[in-house]
């Protein structure tokens, strides 16, 4: 047979107490009514009083009888009637007694396990999926932390499975990724040294004529790799900023200096500006900034970088008119190992928004395929 319900049980249990008392008290106003019938079939006194004609001394002495009784009979009911309402009053103080007894027990074994449960759920939604609660309580309570415990242990288990398999990925894009940039400097390495050894076994006097040349190419190619390591090693820095004031327009112009010479870059910049920013992430956020309006850019296009203040902000924009982005594309343009080039880790732009989440910074895009693009920098201009 089923076990009942606990709500049912509580009721059930509930209304067998209620009914068991109004059953007693039912038997004791039963009771006490024969007890005052009883008192008041020995109250006829008019009808006893009619049957003595005469008033001489044994009549008297009746009457007085009579009288007594009546007198009697009337204390009892009295006594009668006064123990009928305490005893109906206790039995129903009892009756309301247990009952509140019954609820506050229930609740209070129904919601400690309930705020448990409540706690367990907060933790869950936090992250922690190795929370275990104690399979105590009433069997229905039992039944339900074991059901959550048994979650739980799936939910952890799925989270480690989750985890690993998004290390393995991680590490498989990585390794394709570092594969295929190693490669690409080391095949033109390759070739000079091949050439060197030929020229080598087939003219060894000449071999000074081509020796510059090699030696620039493989100098070139040896800068690209540690370039490419240099990458790797800033977006993997977890370095807390060292946030300071500072003016942003002497840094930007200092910054532009390497590219001046070699690339036509045009600034309309606030000269009394402020922000509250890592001055070597600012520095970074920017030159990775520039560098992929260069990359994007086309025959030679200018490159315009304006700054200016908007209420407590300062707004930093980097314009180009290269490529541009495609509209699917804008939503991943931050993402690690993401990238439009055929060169290039897909880094630069993903440790951009890093250092900007870093700094307390917003870095925002907006391009348009074939018109070119504009990145925004929304930094704080006071310490606040």
């Amino acid at each position: 047979m089923p076990r009942l319900a606990l709500h049912t049980r509580i009721i059930v249990l509930f209304l067998l107490i209620t009914i068991s008392g109004l059953v007693l008290l039912n038997m004791v106003f039963q009771a006490k009514q024969d007890e005052i019938h009883g008192a008041i079939g020995r109250m006829e006194l008019s009808e006893r009083l009619r049957s003595i004609r005469h008033y001489n001394a044994e009549d008297s002495l009746k009457a007085g009888e009579i009288m007594r009784e009546y007198d009697a009979a009337k204390a009892l009911l009295n006594i009668s009637l006064g123990n009928s309402r305490v005893v109906t009053s206790v039995v129903l103080f009892l009756v309301i007694i247990a009952s509140s007894l019954i609820f506050i027990v229930s609740i209070i074994r129904i919601s400690k396990p309930l705020r448990e449960l409540k706690h367990a759920t907060d933790q869950i939604r936090q992250g922690n999926y190795s929370v275990h609660l104690p399979e105590t309580g009433i069997s229905e309570m039992r039944e339900l932390k074991n059901s959550f415990n048994v979650m739980s242990r799936e939910l952890e288990s799925t989270q480690t499975k989750l985890l690993l398999a998004e290390k393995e990925m991680i590490w498989k894009d990585l390794s394709r990724i570092l594969a295929h940039e190693i490669k690409n400097p080391l095949t033109p390495i390759q070739l000079v040294i091949q050439r060197l050894q030929e020229r080598l076994e087939t003219d060894p006097g000449s071999i000074t004529d081509i020796l510059p040349e090699s030696v620039s190419i493989i100098t070139q190619e040896i800068e690209n790799l540690r370039l490419l390591a240099q990458d790797f090693s800033n977006y993997a820095k977890a370095s807390q900023p060292a946030r300071e004031l500072f003016n942003p327009a002497l840094l930007i112009r200092e910054i532009i200096k390497s590219y001046a010479q070699n690339y036509d870059i045009r600034l309309e910049l606030a000269e009394d500006l402020q922000v509250f920013f890592d001055k070597t992430h600012f520095y970074q956020v920017i030159t990775n900034i520039l560098q992929n309006a260069i990359d994007a850019s086309l025959d030679a296009k200018p490159i315009t970088i304006k700054m200016y203040g908007e209420r407590s902000y300062v707004v930093i924009c980097v314009q180009d008119q290269g490529v541009g982005i495609e509209s699917k594309d804008l939503a991943r343009i931050f993402e690690p190992y993401f990238s439009m080039k055929t060169k290039g880790t897909g880094l630069g732009l993903a440790l951009v928004k890093k250092l900007c989440d870093a700094n307390n910074a917003i870095v925002r895009v907006k391009s348009k395929a074939g018109e070119g693009s504009e990145f925004t920098l929304i930094i704080e201009d006071t310490a606040s």
